[in-house]
């Protein structure tokens, strides 16, 4: 079987694993079958065939994660904000994903062993290229949640990916360059900080709560939720 049959194998065993299957290894091979048959039928490929066998996947497993969730928050409040744990290919995602409002953490150079002890201490989801770790028994039975990202997808596609998978949305944006809290500061506290022209027209500027570093909305910021909008 090709890595990339291989890789949904998990992702289907993942959606089964989620939606509290009984029999996951039976609706996993079901499942694949679907896909061959969509594939012959329709005459397009086993990818195409595999992405459309796990876009209805999906769809059933976003019905039910909002029921759960809708019974928990009357239970127990509103729902967690997902954490995300970036493998060493994808920082740049984990950089749009804090643009985007999520703590997004990325370790340059951290190996596969050492990335599912710090996503289990974080609590996080990890965000993996490598579609041979996501047959780790801790990441194959959603012990460690994980979703697979195509290498092939731009920044933006792998985005997009996250954002469709695990149903987010768009929220307050973080710092980019570690992911902490951004706060409104005064202008005038850090006025030394500003280029002349732009302390001339803008007014509102924030501060990373954790490195420091200074933001404001200006034509690179604009440029930047045009892109996120367009996820």
């Amino acid at each position: 079987m090709s890595r990339i049959g291989k890789a949904y194998e998990t992702k289907f065993r993942a959606i089964l694993v989620q939606l509290r299957a009984r029999k996951a290894d039976q609706g996993v091979r079901w499942l694949m079958d679907r896909a061959r048959y969509l594939s012959r039928e329709k005459a397009i490929t086993p990818a195409q065939a595999l992405a459309e066998v796990y876009g209805h996947a999906l769809h059933s497993l976003r019905i039910f994660v909002r029921h759960d969730q809708s019974r928990d928050s009357m239970l127990h409040g509103q729902p967690a904000i997902p954490r995300f744990l970036c493998d060493a290919g994808l920082g740049g995602l984990a950089r749009w994903l804090r643009a985007s409002g999520y703590e997004a953490v990325w370790i340059q150079d951290i190996n596969d062993d050492d990335l599912l002890i710090e996503g289990q201490r974080l609590k996080a989801t990890i965000l993996t290229t490598d579609s041979m770790l996501m047959e780790r028994r801790v990441l194959r039975d959603r012990i460690i949640p994980a979703v697979w990202v195509p290498p092939t997808l731009t920044m933006l596609e792998q985005l997009a990916l996250i954002f469709q998978e695990l149903d987010l949305q768009m929220r307050g944006s973080r710092c980019m360059a570690c992911g902490g809290e951004l706060l409104e500061v005064d202008k005038e506290s850090v006025s030394d900080r500003i280029p002349p022209r732009t302390l001339k027209w803008l007014d509102q500027f924030y501060q990373c709560s954790q490195c420091g570093k200074l933001f404001w909305h200006g034509t690179h910021w604009r440029k930047i939720i045009q892109r996120l909008e367009a996820v």
